[in-house]
């Protein structure tokens, strides 16, 4: 029978994860490119209008919520 080669490719994960941004780490290779798409402002920019527009939506269904209690308690009174 004939002397089989097995030759093994060594891969060193800690100097491969040093070369990985922490999210890749997380969430895998697929999902860095949306991160990447845009520069750092423009991603502030994105967060800061989304998380006004969140507030936003919050605090009026907040206020909608509080007055529903309210008149719950209030007609418990009556």
């Amino acid at each position: 029978a004939g002397a089989r080669d097995d030759t093994f490719n060594v891969l060193d994960l800690a100097e491969y994860t040093k070369n990985q941004p922490w999210w890749r780490k997380i969430f895998g290779p697929s999902s860095g490119s949306s991160a990447e798409k845009y520069n750092v402002a423009t991603q502030l920019v994105i967060g800061g209008v989304t998380g006004w527009c969140t507030g936003l939506v919050f605090q009026k269904v907040g206020k909608l919520a509080a007055t529903a209690v309210g008149g719950g308690f209030f007609l418990l009174q009556v």
